[in-house]
């Protein structure tokens, strides 16, 4: 459904934050019905140390692995927070997060949680002096502080973007109010990310095929997902359609489920060969029958490819 990034500088605010945000989402799960699960991806998930940051190289691979766990956790009933800690300071990675959500056609909206570096100083102090596992050396804070990119609205990959302050001493962090309800109606009501131009189809089919082509396979991968939200992911299961039969899928034996950037790869080249093969035969998806008949065609390709 959709994914919050959260940045900012490492404090006590920032951590209090996103359980706030967490906990509102959660008691209001019940009020959007295409929305199944709440899902927080942070550093601990891809157990990245907070030394990481010390080294470039080491640094690179964690933030791949969390982009990894975000991309994982993205489906049409999912709402994540990304909470990727010092992670989250370079401009350029949020904007591939932003790029994995568009990808989808999914929402995005980022939170970032304003602090003075001296609050920021104070807060890891307070850990290093009773040996916290979430505490930075002090040359890797004062790196992250000279590399922090802040997000501005001007940037497209940060709108909508909502602002928190949190100022005062460590363990008496006195912040804005956390504008949970604005937060959730970003990302449960906004536009949704259109995908990238250059991923879009842009060939045209007699009788409106390419819009058909479009809706259906993506009805197709969001029936995959939920499945796989559901805990399935492996032997023959049901995909569940919008105004259509279901249709039987089967995972090959001994296959991983794949990613969603996976499936919509595969999704965009389904849909270039038979777009070409309808223009070049003079195909039409035309009849009643042209929805169901597309959607057991591309899950028995998607077989096929999987395997």
């Amino acid at each position: 459904m959709a994914l919050l990034i959260v940045t900012g500088l490492p404090c006590s605010g920032r951590t209090t934050r996103v359980r706030e945000v967490n906990s509102y989402f959660t008691e209001r799960l019940t009020q959007a019905p295409s929305l199944k699960s709440i899902v927080v991806v942070s550093d601990d998930d891809v157990h990245a140390e907070k030394s990481v940051f010390e080294h470039q190289r080491a640094e690179g691979r964690a933030r791949a692995a969390f982009l990894s766990a975000v991309r994982r956790a993205l489906t049409p009933s999912t709402l994540v927070i990304a909470d990727g800690g010092a992670g989250m300071n370079i401009k350029g990675y949020r904007y591939e997060l932003w790029c994995a959500v568009r990808e989808l056609g999914l929402r995005c909206a980022t939170m970032h949680v304003a602090c003075a570096p001296a609050l920021a100083r104070a807060w890891n102090q307070a850990r290093l002096d009773t040996q916290a596992p979430d505490a930075y050396t002090a040359p890797c804070l004062e790196e992250l502080f000279a590399r922090f990119e802040e997000p501005t609205p001007e940037a497209r990959w940060h709108r909508p973007l909502f602002v928190v302050t949190a100022t005062g001493a460590p363990g008496a962090i006195d912040a804005a109010p956390t504008p949970c309800a604005a937060l959730w109606e970003a990302l449960t009501q906004g536009n949704a990310q259109a995908p990238k131009g250059v991923t879009a189809p842009t060939r045209r089919t007699t009788n409106n095929s390419m819009e058909l082509l479009d809706t259906v396979t993506q009805q197709v991968i969001a029936a995959l997902l939920a499945q796989r939200s559901m805990g399935t992911e492996s032997g023959t299961f049901p995909l569940l359609l919008a105004a259509m039969p279901p249709v039987s899928f089967t995972m090959p034996p001994g296959r991983t489920f794949p990613t969603p950037a996976r499936l919509q790869t595969l999704r965009r080249q389904f849909v270039r060969i038979y777009a070409s093969k309808a223009e070049s035969d003079g195909l039409a998806l035309t009849g009643n029958d042209a929805r169901p008949n597309l959607a057991k065609l591309f899950a028995g390709w998607l077989q096929e490819a999987l395997a």
